[in-house]
């Protein structure tokens, strides 16, 4: 008889890890299904021995009882049968009660409360009928059956297989799903720069100690920009993070990728019909793999994930916004919200994701990457973004004297989404004393991501890659308090507070250090700097793809030289319709849109930047011009109006934002646009025929496939330089 325990014991040891192991498998399927940029097998399988110790021990806990349940049932296979049914739904029901504990109920429902516990009593009655009905069926109707699947032979069997699957996913190379990113280029350039491209979110240039701010608020990234070139007037192409961060990644004006309220994706393939030509958006990302190098991303923002199409073309992507693959698992979900519970840290994070992503950048970079290529970092921090409200220790750095820290935190003195849409339509009026509050506190954010810069730069420097990397520093936008019509945060407006943001840049090799550059500078720059950094560290030009002739920003290294000419005298954003974001107010009405007090602000935006004036041009017709030198806090961008002395210079502004945009358009359709690439795939129109097509014959479908225009077949891919109007001014313009 204690043979027989014994046997039964082993057998629910192994009956439970191979059904846990089995579970886990599926749990990945669907993980990995919702994860398309994130398919690296060594995630599943570094789980999967917690799965099978946890499996087990529910197996030895279900054989130690069988005996009590059962104490009269002495025939071998049936007792199998029992034991595999009371395994699998002791499994089935703990899973429910942990995902009810841990999903279903709020987080502020205590485990022992009456709601929870009716909650957990009904999952376990529900177990237990399902435990009789399938016993049932097991004895009357399917007894061969399941006693076939619970048996020694089909245990065995079982976990033999899994354990085999689990050494093949070992051996799998780690990859992005196919879909997310171009073939990579084998090697890399000998000595090839590793880049660093770091987005401070919500950061305006005009608060960095850097750029003249009165407050020390960056020391250790003024320690950086005196090491290389700092940008004096660098402007984002958008005010907000999903366009902002769409236009640094893809090289593109808003205007031509689309990203933004009306069109809250970076087009990548994915979103596309399967009966539809393949079109997207050639990011940095991208580009860098298809050079060689391996790319990897980390933030904690909602925006940048794979639904937005920002992460397409990194190797490795944390997503801190929401749980990455491997913390989906439930496994890994129990043992970080219990930890604490088992004696070690909680794991805690008291920022809004930075030293997270910091240090996920520091681990990678230390244990992670493959040595043998170089890499491209993209980071974001999100310090600075609303609520403001810094770590403790950095609180009251900046408050002004004789201010109560107490009466500075919520919820006396609010900072959150909900009071910046009650100052928006002016339901709640905020003194001027409580936007100086709010400016130190968003201060001292700033202060508090400067040490984490600091950190970040000093782990770099330890490893000995910070001399072999360029290193970037930009933000997507920075943020309004009350400078224009009162409005606070960062929508509805092209102003400068918006869109004045930092750039600085650091590579000895080719960037001289203290170098402040004065003329222009945009943020869709980045990626053909970069580009023109690799090309001449490479020392020959290698032909461009027409994903890079298309790029619309134009490099700022030769800039960046001592006495280097300015590469732009021009920079341009662009806003589109807010009525996705208005229509969010509680008090928006969808049965009478403009009867909302923010409906004036239901129009695109466009401006054309100069060092000297800006003119704002409105979907709706409307036109505002800034004399910047007598308005540089923008008070005239709510007129609409264009002074009469400068009619003449608006009109010319205007125009030429026209011939920018048609040229970028242009450019693009000649080169990466949906015939092009239809071109390129089906090989035909590859040049310029010396004589008309004859067409006869042909089906008009047949015509449009050959790119028939005039007789000739055009391929603008043979283009020897860049299509386009270049960001200068054709003439003066005179006002």
């Amino acid at each position: 008889m204690a043979v027989m325990k014994v046997y039964y014991l082993l057998h629910g040891v192994v009956l439970g890890a191979c059904l846990a192991g089995w579970a886990s498998l599926v749990e990945a399927f669907f993980l990995y299904s919702a994860y398309p940029y994130q398919t690296d097998p060594v995630v599943w399988t570094s789980l999967l021995p917690t799965y099978l110790l946890i499996g087990a021990a529910i197996g030895f806990g279900c054989g130690l009882i069988l005996p009590f349940v059962f104490p009269k049932q002495a025939e071998r296979p049936q007792r199998r049968t029992l034991l595999g049914l009371l395994i699998l739904i002791s499994g089935c029901t703990l899973v429910f009660l942990l995902t009810a504990r841990m999903t279903w109920l709020p987080s502020a429902v205590r485990t022992i409360s009456p709601g929870a516990l009716f909650l957990f009593a009904q999952i376990l009655v529900g177990g237990l009928v399902c435990f009789v009905v399938l016993a049932f069926l097991g004895r009357k109707f399917i007894a061969r059956q399941m006693n076939a699947l619970f048996s020694q032979a089909a245990a065995n069997i079982s976990i033999v297989a899994l354990l085999l699957m689990a050494g093949i996913s070992l051996a799998l190379p780690t990859s992005p799903a196919k879909e997310s990113m171009p073939d990579s280029a084998a090697v890399a350039p000998a000595g090839a720069p590793n880049v660093l491209l770091i987005v401070l979110d919500t950061v305006a240039a005009a608060h960095l100690s850097s750029y003249g701010y009165e407050r020390e608020t960056s020391p250790r990234l003024d320690e950086l920009a005196s090491e290389g070139a700092l940008f004096e007037n660098n402007f984002s192409a958008a005010p907000w993070t999903l366009p902002s961060h769409a236009s640094i990644f893809s090289g593109l004006l808003p205007n031509n990728h689309g990203t933004g309220w009306e069109h809250p994706r970076l087009s990548d393939g994915l979103a596309s019909l399967a009966n539809q030509a393949r079109y997207d958006f050639h990011t940095m990302a991208e580009e860098m793999n298809r050079l060689g190098y391996e790319t990897v991303g980390a933030s904690q923002k909602a925006w940048l994930t794979a639904e937005t199409g920002l992460v397409q073309g990194f190797a490795s992507y944390f997503d801190f916004s929401e749980l990455n693959l491997r913390d989906t698992f439930l496994v890994k979900r129990f043992w970080d919200r219990y930890r604490e519970k088992f004696g070690l840290d909680p794991h805690e994070f008291t920022d809004k994701g930075g030293s997270r992503v910091v240090d996920t950048a520091l681990d990678w970079l230390d244990s992670d990457r493959n040595t043998d290529k170089p890499f491209f970092m993209f980071m974001n921090l999100n310090e600075a973004h609303d609520p403001y409200e810094p770590p403790e220790e950095f609180w009251s750095t900046f408050l002004p004297e004789g201010i109560d820290v107490a009466t500075t935190k919520p919820p006396t003195l609010r900072s959150d989404v909900l009071l910046h849409r009650e100052v928006l339509q002016s339901l709640t009026t905020l003194t001027p004393e409580e936007m100086v509050l709010y400016e130190a506190l968003y201060d001292a954010e700033i202060l508090y991501q400067d040490g984490l810069l600091g950190r970040l730069f000093d782990g770099l420097e330890q490893m000995g890659v910070k001399e072999d990397t360029l290193i970037i520093i930009t933000a997507d936008h920075g943020e309004e308090f009350g400078e224009i019509d009162g409005r606070i945060g960062h929508q509805l407006s092209l102003s400068d507070y918006l869109l004045h943001v930092p750039l600085i840049m650091r590579y000895p090799a080719q960037i001289p250090s203290n170098r402040r550059v004065e003329s222009l500078a945009s943020t869709i720059d980045i990626f053909p700097t970069v580009l023109d950094i690799l090309e001449q560290h490479r020392g020959f030009a290698m032909p461009p793809s027409v994903e890079i002739m298309a790029l619309e920003g134009v490099s700022q290294l030769a800039t960046m030289q001592e006495n280097g000419p300015a590469a732009r005298d021009l920079v341009m954003a662009h806003y589109s319709n807010p009525a996705a974001y208005l229509m969010s107010f509680l008090e928006w009405s969808p049965e009478d849109p403009y009867d909302f007090v923010l409906a004036e602000y239901l129009r695109s935006v466009d401006v054309i930047r100069t060092p000297q004036d800006k003119l704002y041009m409105y979907s709706d017709g409307d036109r505002s011009y800034i004399d910047i030198p007598n308005d540089p806090t923008e008070q005239a961008s709510m007129l609409n109006v264009i002074p009469d002395d400068f009619r003449k210079r608006a009109n010319f502004l205007e125009k030429r934002f026209d011939q920018q945009i048609t040229s970028h358009v242009v450019a693009r359709e000649l080169l990466t646009g949906h015939l092009a690439w239809l071109r390129a795939v089906s090989g035909k129109g590859g040049g310029r025929s010396k004589k008309p097509i004859d067409t006869a014959g042909m089906t008009q479908q047949e015509i449009e496939e050959t790119g028939y225009v005039g007789g000739f077949v055009g391929d603008a891919t043979k283009a020897k330089e860049r299509i386009g109007l270049p960001p200068f001014e054709a003439v003066s313009g005179k006002r």
